[in-house]
């Protein structure tokens, strides 16, 4: 008979209290109720604050793929994983924000720099209905004659709105005026209208017995964060909390990142050197021999007996492929390997993209592996910018008694994550959640690790069957940045 299922699906855990990370559209739907709000003009100005509350400036992001690196043009993963980018991307998150939320907006890019602006059609309180145009990347946006926001339209037919601004505009998102290029950037007279449909999906975790995901506010090893190019260590924000006159920027915002600021590596390029916002990390982390056959892809002439695995017999060829998914892009991947290997014994590890129409060798020996298999970053071939990979482990010996054996094998994929929209704790109640389309004999937990005035703390969510679990929290603070957030982490096991 065949074994039962042990897995979970559709899992995702979040506090109601912070906008959910799962896609822009849900933190665009919980913004909305969050700030309570009742108008179509109110939405597109509380999204507009909370897009830069949540998301850094930073470099185009590029993925390896058709012979090289080509850019992103996934919203979803700009936001959730990336969450960094320049205009064009953050265009992109907020119109996919916005329409998958129900509103009516649209990307806009002048023809002839390229710049990106995102326009949303509401009622303003004049009364009158039409589109207001919003700068993803510098950060304004200029009020025009009856104090709303002004479309591009707006902007071209009366240049006077942008040399002469109104009070009540934002300010620039970090950049000194003498760099921004600002008044080149808005020469808008030959704007495009680009059609962006929506994708409206949101991530989820699929979890096997004995994985964990851990997400942390700062990155345990930032060196293994998924970097843009050799060079440039992490994924440092470019928004810095002083301006040119030394005053603080975004003062409403400095309670949500305070403490999650570091300096810069490099004197070069915007803010060089200053504090800025790093970005997150996480890692899943799994010993699948743990738990046996059950948990693997496939598996042919293997032996799985007490947490090791070995090869049926002398000449025969053990492959075992083990499937990883993750919400989040792959930046690096560890391997802790234990093994018995003999004299002529071959172990093999190799990575595919494609359930193994196409592999790619990490190691090919004959002879034991060393205890630790690293690959990326930079690694080639390695699993930086994926999302799912499968995992193949080749074993095989000439002798009846060679004692050819993997005692041990701990998988660690190391992932970039949005930081600043993971569930973090605020003032007030918190309710805490976890939840999963499917338990198949498994049960969750999920911890949330902070720093509290009185001590280091920990609150769990457990949830032992398909559905729903929620705890209410109140960690008895006045302000955001009473505490420090650590990280969450979810866990899956046997039932």
């Amino acid at each position: 008979m065949p074994e039962r299922p042990m897995q979970a699906t559709g899992v995702w855990l979040g506090n109601s209290a912070w906008p959910s990370g799962s896609s822009p559209g849900a933190f665009a739907r919980d913004v909305f109720r969050l700030e309570r709000c009742e108008t179509d003009r109110d939405r597109a100005l509380v999204f507009n604050k909370w897009l830069l509350r949540c998301m850094n400036r930073g470099p185009n992001m590029r993925l390896p793929g058709l012979g090289g690196y080509i850019h992103s043009a996934d919203p979803h993963l700009l936001f959730t994983s990336w969450g960094h980018n320049e205009c064009t991307g953050w265009g992109w998150v907020a119109t996919e924000a916005l329409q998958a939320a129900g509103m009516k907006a649209r990307r806009a890019v002048t023809n002839d720099s390229g710049h990106t602006f995102y326009e949303v059609w509401y009622k303003g309180l004049d009364g009158k209905e039409g589109w207001h145009a919003f700068d993803p990347f510098i950060g304004w946006y200029f009020l025009n004659e009856a104090g709303e926001v002004a479309s591009c339209e707006e902007l071209a037919a009366n240049p006077d709105l942008v040399t002469h601004p109104r009070p009540g505009g934002r300010e620039r998102l970090g950049h000194h005026p003498e760099r921004s290029g600002v008044l080149h950037r808005y020469k808008v007279g030959d704007n495009l209208d680009v059609v962006q449909p929506v994708k409206n999906y949101e991530l989820r975790y699929e979890m096997r017995p004995g994985m964990s995901f851990s997400n942390l506010w700062k990155p345990q090893i930032p060196e293994l964060a998924l970097r843009y190019k050799e060079g440039e260590e992490g994924a440092h924000c470019d928004i810095a909390f002083y301006d040119e006159d030394g005053k603080p920027r975004y003062p409403e915002h400095h309670p949500y990142w305070k403490h999650y600021v570091w300096p810069t590596g490099r004197s070069s390029g915007i803010s060089g050197g200053e504090a800025v916002r790093w970005h997150g990390s996480g890692t899943l982390r799994w010993e699948p021999l743990l738990y046996g056959q059950a948990m693997t892809h496939s598996s042919a002439n293997a032996v799985f007996e007490n947490g090791t695995l070995r090869p049926t017999g002398a000449k025969k060829h053990c492959e075992v492929w083990w499937h990883i998914k993750l919400p989040y892009l792959a930046s690096y991947l560890r391997l802790n390997v234990a093994a018995d290997c003999g004299g002529g014994d071959l172990i093999g590890f190799a990575v595919s993209p494609d359930a193994g129409r196409s592999l790619h060798t990490l190691y090919w020996e004959r002879s034991a592996p060393p205890k630790l298999l690293s690959f990326g970053p930079d690694s080639v071939p390695g699993i930086k910018g994926m999302q799912e990979f499968w995992l193949r482990c080749d074993i095989s010996t000439q002798s009846a008694t060679s004692p050819l054996r993997i005692r041990g094998l701990g998988i660690h994929v190391g992932y970039q994550v949005n930081m600043h929209i993971l569930p973090r704790l605020v003032p007030g109640a918190n309710e805490l959640y976890l939840q999963a389309e499917k338990l198949e004999g498994v049960k969750l937990t999920a911890d949330w690790a902070y720093t509290h005035p009185d001590g280091e703390k920990v609150e769990r969510v457990e949830l032992a069957k398909s559905g729903r679990s929620a705890r209410s929290v109140e960690p008895g603070i006045k302000k955001p940045d009473d505490l420090i957030m650590r990280g969450v982490t979810v866990k899956c096991l046997p039932a």
